[in-house]
């Protein structure tokens, strides 16, 4: 069957609808990389003559532009007002870099870049806000807001409220406060991102327009799998006691075991014959010693284990062993 073709004007209205959408922040990554490449590419300059020539060629190579990137563009179902606008392709992208700052995720300048490696990092911003980050965790900052490329994080927000605190997270997660303690998981190496409230209260929003409020003591855990946002209540108090060394685990999986495991004792875990899912409920602190917390584990969970200068090597118990 021959693929129906789409016509200039809704090709016309599907760009239309990409700008606006980018413009509230409700594009994917990859929608923001197509779009953002247009001011380098069309804009080169920030001061020029809006004519009839420049609008008449922005209109054509900019739409051409689009369906160049945009592999395999499917057919939307687009309002009526949408595909006959008379507001330009070309008006619009003028207006996004040129008449106001487009809504992304990348600052135009980051003042600040903090990095915590092997330990963790206690920073004070211009404002008074305090932040504490978890050893392997970046983030820059710019005023009052910041991006938590990765890691883990203690927020205690100075009152402002004429100036929101905003974090922002990888795939398009946004928290916004007035004056809030709360604390933030955001390794890449795990599948879900969680807010937890100590006091106060956020708005935590998706780019898939999923928002909700928290207060002490609730959690938002985003499943970027599913794609969805969740609330549950939590011990807050808990969650944010890896500032002093003590991680308690409920119901994590072994992939935050090894991560925990690396920050506290900088070992790697390995299973061999594991079961095919686990669920861990467990509280580590730096002050006890590796060896009893790889026997707590092995009696937890069945295993032998072995540990030797980079490692702890798990065996399940349960496992048949060949002849």
């Amino acid at each position: 069957m021959k693929e129906e073709k789409l016509t200039n004007n809704e090709k016309a209205a599907i760009t239309r609808d990409l700008f606006e959408r980018y413009r509230r922040g409700e594009t994917s990554p990859d929608e923001n990389e197509v779009v953002e490449s247009l001011e380098k590419e069309f804009i080169p300059e920030k001061e020029f003559e809006i004519t009839d020539k420049l609008i008449e060629e922005l209109e054509t190579e900019t739409t051409a532009f689009i369906f160049q990137k945009i592999t395999k563009p499917k057919r939307r179902v687009l309002s009526p007002v949408l595909v006959g606008s008379v507001a330009s392709v070309a008006l619009l992208i003028i207006g996004i870099f040129v008449f106001y700052k487009p809504h992304s995720l990348q600052p135009k300048t980051i003042t600040q870049q903090y990095i915590a490696t092997n330990a963790i990092k206690n920073i004070l911003l211009p404002d008074g806000t305090e932040i504490a980050l978890n050893s392997g965790t970046t983030l820059r900052e710019n005023s009052r807001e910041v991006w938590l490329d990765e890691g883990e994080a203690f927020f205690d927000i100075k009152p402002d409220v004429a100036h929101p605190f905003i974090v922002h997270l990888r795939n398009g997660i946004t928290v916004r406060v007035l004056g809030t303690s709360f604390t933030i998981q955001s390794y890449s190496e795990l599948p879900t991102q969680k807010i937890g409230v100590l006091n106060g209260k956020v708005t935590v929003s998706t780019q898939n327009n999923q928002s909700m409020e928290l207060v002490a003591n609730q959690q938002a855990t985003y499943n970027e799998t599913k794609k969805e946002l969740l609330k549950e209540s939590i011990n807050s108090e808990l969650k944010a006691a890896w500032r002093t060394g003590t991680i308690v685990l409920e119901n994590a999986t072994e992939d935050e075991l090894r991560l925990r495991i690396r920050q506290l004792y900088n070992k790697s875990i390995v299973f061999e014959n594991q079961p095919e899912t686990m669920s861990i409920n467990i509280t580590l602190d730096k002050t006890t010693a590796i060896n009893e917390i790889a026997a707590e584990i092995a009696i937890l969970y069945n295993f032998s284990y072995q540990i030797t200068d980079d490692k702890i090597v798990f065996k399940s118990q349960n496992a048949t062993e060949l002849p």
